[in-house]
């Protein structure tokens, strides 16, 4: 197997997260014995396979439709460094350079913690509004001052992402699979454009 999860989409078409081939594998058959339960599958591996016990081989599952349309709960996205990074699409928000390579990407406070402190703002300096992905030479450049301070101008002003813009599961620096691509959210294609270097 070199294919592990396939990508799951709702009744709409929209994509939801990944799930293990085995379930989707699963869920599909659950749907041929009742087609109002588990998932279609839209497409599959092109090169992979499953070898049954019988020697017979049978195609993995790439992209899967659920039968039932999913209301999403998801009221917000968790603040966390990965998901800064998939709404800032792996790009420095001073220097504007993309990275593939995340260990040459931190985040940064646009405004210092010292200066968030000084000032008595309610809550944490870290949080979706005040975090940006930032590569170590910019970060290190402006140290602890605000951008203006530093003569550095931010790309664009943070702000929390929409919750429809994520697949549960899914990081930027994964090997995306081609056949995802058509079902992926824009915010992870212009990731695709950009470690491309074409339009996805």
């Amino acid at each position: 197997m070199s294919h592990g999860r396939a990508l799951v989409l709702n009744a709409d078409y929209m994509p939801l997260g990944l799930v293990g081939w085995k379930r989707a594998v699963h869920l599909a058959s659950e749907n041929q014995n009742n087609t109002s339960k588990g998932v279609q599958v839209v497409d599959f591996y092109k090169d992979d396979s499953i070898l049954t016990a019988g020697g017979l081989k049978l195609p993995v599952p790439a992209v899967v439709r659920l039968v039932q349309y999913k209301r999403q709960h998801r009221k917000r996205i968790p603040f966390s460094r990965k998901n800064v990074f998939i709404r800032d699409q792996l790009t420095c928000q001073y220097c504007g350079v993309t990275f593939e390579d995340t260990s040459k990407l931190t985040y940064d406070h646009v405004v210092p913690r010292a200066y968030w402190k000084r000032k008595k703002f309610k809550g944490t300096p870290t949080n979706w509004t005040n975090i940006v992905t930032c590569c170590y030479p910019c970060n290190n450049k402006k140290a602890d001052n605000t951008p203006k301070e530093a003569g550095m101008n931010l790309l664009r002003e943070p702000k929390e992402p929409s919750p429809h813009s994520y697949i549960l599961g899914l990081s930027p620096w994964m090997r995306v699979p081609e056949e995802w691509v058509l079902y992926l959210t824009p915010i992870y294609k212009n990731i695709l454009k950009d470690r491309n270097g074409k339009k996805v």
